[in-house]
């Protein structure tokens, strides 16, 4: 912890990806009470739509955020805390377009691009963890911050976005979790802020420091050494 305390590219880290969980968490518990209400479906037709779009597009953006954050972050380390920054960013307005699109073919359209981009953060903010400590604490870096993620996330978003919806609905009617989603989608701007800050300190923080990662060049040979 004293090692940690030193390193606040960890704790910023650490804050954003909570912050995107409390969101990505929430919305995952309760879209599918969100296309009952809003759209009249049934069960199974929920079903496939929430579950179609999560797995499609929750696996392409893990899979291409961690490319995006290995290819930017060979030249630059902040590109790992960068590269989820940008996608929160983008993930807020696409949320509330989404929410509120007016036919549930739209919505399930226009969610599934930030749904993608809401689980890039995995690859590359994982990955920067295990350089931020040496490789005895990594074990114990990586617990603290699933601590972390897993309480406000699981913990927090799921009951947030629930409570606001509760106390909408004298005003909105079934419409109180769609507006409740609407506003949840801001903590995605919260999440994009710690990852840009984070990204200010993440060269300095990274074990062996360093902003490039070294390539090694094979010596010409000699002429004791033909090639």
């Amino acid at each position: 912890m004293s090692l940690a305390l030193e390193k606040p590219s960890f704790w910023l880290m650490i804050m954003g990806a909570s912050a995107s969980s409390m969101m990505g968490y929430g919305v995952f518990f309760w879209l599918p009470s969100f296309f009952s209400r809003s759209f009249q479906l049934g069960l199974v037709e929920t079903g496939w739509l929430f579950g179609g779009v999560l797995f499609v597009a929750g696996s392409l953006g893990i899979f291409l955020g961690g490319v995006m954050g290995d290819l930017m972050g060979k030249s630059k380390r902040s590109a790992f805390a960068t590269v989820p920054a940008i996608a929160f960013l983008l993930s807020a307005p696409l949320y509330w377009a989404g929410i509120m699109a007016p036919s549930p073919l739209l919505a399930v359209i226009i969610l599934f691009i930030p749904t993608a981009l809401g689980l890039a953060w995995l690859g590359p903010v994982l990955s920067a963890f295990q350089h931020l400590m040496p490789p005895h604490m990594r074990t114990s870096a990586s617990s603290v911050f699933l601590l972390i993620n897993n309480l406000l996330g699981i913990g927090g978003g799921v009951y947030v976005l629930g409570r606001v919806s509760t106390v909408l609905q004298p005003t909105f009617g079934d419409g109180s979790l769609r507006i409740s989603i609407v506003i949840g989608a801001s903590i995605y701007l919260v999440a994009a802020f710690f990852m840009f800050w984070a990204a200010r300190y993440l060269a300095r923080d990274w074990e062996g420091g360093g902003e490039t990662v070294p390539v090694p060049q094979a010596e010409p040979p000699t002429e004791a050494e033909p090639s």
